[in-house]
């Protein structure tokens, strides 16, 4: 009996580093900060995809973050994952589809491919692993299986997924009859009223040739475009460098628009996991433990009659006095102040 084909974790680490400014910054985005304990995002990924049985891991990333790749990766003694690295930002269509075109040439059409973002906070990995399992099953049966989050709220933060028809043989999978943009604060809360309604997480799984065959139908100039830059990358060691010209070539697309919305193949795994997108400091805030006045706090901060604050401290010192539902964010370089309430405006006034 032929050995089951491999599994390989695509991971996408890109990032303007607006979202948790100050601390995040271009060239150390989000994945990289320790924010909940002694890992980042990245290593906490890392850890979480190994455990669950992936074979090999890529990483679509820059150059400017070649070298923190590779270190954090060392730092947790992790074999160093292959590095995919783009010339230029494309959105998750080109980047995924370049990442499906590399493992493809090297592990074979029925390799099945994980993408996801590195950036995710996933405390219970038990249950990722498990919702990961199903997954794999779904794409081994030709669909293109993507994770659905059970909303919490009526969010306008994220994309939503219209669940479909059960899948016949894999239980508790359905269908995804319509991807959904994100919508206003009236329509999510219908959303959350009428269920059915899953969060579009951005997590993805599939077997390589599925997607190829898929690609090839619905966005053909982006699979060729990626498929030229990797037969012309530049390879040294574990580190790929994809082809400048053919890759610039690919518009630039999210995956969701590209294919996914356009593919009748599209399944969905409710996730039985907690997830964070960690999109903004009120997420932060939301998965940080709270003192029973309900401040989050790290760092060198001190604190006399606050309450309800994120309060975050970074190679500098915060003494905060008074305040109440406030975001106070403070590293040499920069501090950052608002309600908490409205923290997740940082990323549109600094144009992230």
């Amino acid at each position: 009996m032929p050995a089951p084909a491999k599994v390989v974790a695509l991971l996408l680490s890109g990032g303007a580093g607006t979202r948790l400014w100050p601390v995040s910054r271009p060239e150390c985005p989000k994945q990289f900060l320790k924010l909940f304990g002694a890992l980042s995002l990245y290593q906490l990924t890392l850890k979480r995809l190994r455990a669950a049985g992936v074979d090999e891991v890529i990483v679509a990333a820059n150059r400017n973050h070649e070298l923190l790749l590779a270190e954090q990766a060392k730092e947790i003694k992790e074999t160093a994952p292959l590095l995919m690295l783009e010339p230029a930002r494309r959105d998750s269509g080109p980047a995924i589809a370049a990442g499906v075109a590399l493992a493809k040439e090297r592990f074979g059409d029925d390799v099945i491919v994980c993408a996801m973002p590195c950036d995710h906070l996933i405390p219970d990995s038990l249950r990722f692993s498990e919702t990961l399992q199903t997954a794999i099953a779904l794409a081994r049966s030709g669909y293109l299986g993507t994770f659905g989050i059970t909303p919490t709220a009526p969010s306008t933060e994220f994309g939503y997924l219209q669940q479909g028809q059960a899948i016949a043989g894999h239980a508790g999978t359905f269908r995804v009859d319509r991807f959904h943009e994100k919508p206003k604060l009236d329509l999510a809360v219908r959303y959350l009223t009428e269920g059915g309604f899953s969060w579009n997480s951005g997590m993805f799984v599939f077997e390589a040739g599925i997607f190829a065959s898929e690609a090839l139908a619905h966005m053909p100039d982006v699979w060729t475009a990626v498929q030229a830059a990797v037969a012309e990358a530049c390879v040294t060691g574990r580190t790929i460098e994809l082809a400048k010209d053919p890759f610039l070539s690919a518009p630039k697309i999210s995956i969701d628009y590209a294919l996914f919305e356009k593919s009748s193949k599209v399944a969905m795994v409710p996730a039985s996991f907690i997830w964070s997108d960690v999109g903004n400091w009120a997420a932060v805030f939301d998965s940080l433990e709270h003192d029973s006045v309900g401040n989050a706090v790290v760092g060198e901060v001190q604190i006399r009659d606050v309450s309800n604050s994120l309060i975050i401290a970074e190679d500098t010192r915060v003494v905060a006095i008074g305040v109440e539902n406030l975001t106070i964010v403070a590293r040499p370089e920069g501090v950052f102040i608002a309600p908490k309430a409205r923290s997740a405006e940082v990323k549109d006034l600094l144009g992230g």
